[in-house]
């Protein structure tokens, strides 16, 4: 600490000299200035849009209430609900980070934006560790009514947990981010994770599609099948009645659940997505981009 003092002090007495010379600039100048600067940040954020998927990571800290824009700036303000009041967040157009505090106009210092400035922790964090996933820790509630619903469509299971310990997948064997999800989560069910994979023909053309997901749903050896069918083989099988209609059930829950979730990519239907109960909160979660490792940690753990 003493040796960064005296670097401060050295280097302000170096530029002293020039602050004292200085001349500060002609108010149209400043205006000039400020007019480029508010024009590049506008040029960046119309080339950067936000991620659709970005309510789902706000949501890990509380009910989302509202969203909007914060002028030029290109970040993203949140309104959230969380242990009985509200907080807002703040997300930046290529949704890297989420952040609290306040914005503050930097020439009058007036505030723009925000709150008095607070720690905000995910659930289940507490001082000194990191974020509890969710699905770590033992669930002791009722299974909700939507968890039940998904747990009883068809589809392949790894792992031996219960209903309430395990991530339900939806996926479409041809979707190239079902197949990194699945790859993904080799090293999570090699731990004793619990997962069940649930095919659905969500990228149309049933005359391809539908093959493949009866091939999982009819295959002897549906862990094999799974794994050869993620791997890019394609194996085909007619289905049966029941496959048909077991299929169209999948493919149903999935476009339902987006349609009653609009906050998950503005409520259109996309695979990989899953379900599950958050051991945090003790209610149900839907989350898409189970492609992205970041996803499934929160999910699984490190």
């Amino acid at each position: 600490m003493r040796n960064t003092k005296k670097a401060l002090a050295s280097f302000f007495l170096m530029i002293a000299p020039a602050l004292a010379s200085a001349q500060p600039p002609p108010d149209a100048v400043l205006q000039e200035e400020q007019a480029k600067i508010d024009a590049a940040l506008q040029a960046l954020t119309a080339r950067r849009p936000a991620r659709p998927d970005m309510a789902q990571f706000v949501g890990r800290y509380g009910r989302i209430v509202d969203s909007k824009p914060v002028g030029v700036t290109g970040l993203t303000a949140w309104t959230v609900q969380s242990n009985g009041r509200q907080i807002t967040l703040y997300t930046p157009a290529d949704g890297r980070f989420i952040f609290a505090g306040v914005i503050l106009d930097a020439a009058s210092g007036a505030l723009v934006s925000g709150q008095n400035a607070a720690m905000i922790q995910p659930p289940g964090m507490t001082a000194g560790q990191g974020a509890r996933a969710a699905l770590e820790g033992k669930f002791t509630g009722s299974i909700p009514e939507s968890i039940q619903s998904v747990a009883a469509l068809a589809g392949v299971t790894e792992g031996n947990g219960g209903v309430a310990d395990t991530l339900f997948v939806i996926i479409d064997p041809r979707c190239p981010f079902s197949r990194q999800a699945y790859a993904r989560t080799r090293d999570y069910v090699k731990r004793g994770m619990t997962i069940k994979w649930i095919p659905a023909v969500a990228l149309g053309k049933s005359e391809e599609g539908v093959p493949l997901a009866a091939t999982l749903l009819q295959a002897k050896d549906p862990a094999n099948a799974l794994k050869r069918l993620m791997g890019g083989e394609s194996l085909t099988t007619q289905p049966n009645e029941k496959t048909q209609k077991a299929l169209l059930q999948n493919l149903d829950f999935l476009f339902s659940a987006f349609k009653h979730t609009p906050s998950v990519n503005n409520g259109r239907a996309v695979v990989p997505v899953g379900f599950y109960i958050d051991h945090r909160t003790g209610h149900p979660s839907m989350k898409t981009g189970l492609s992205e490792q970041v996803i499934l940690e929160d999910i699984f753990g490190k």
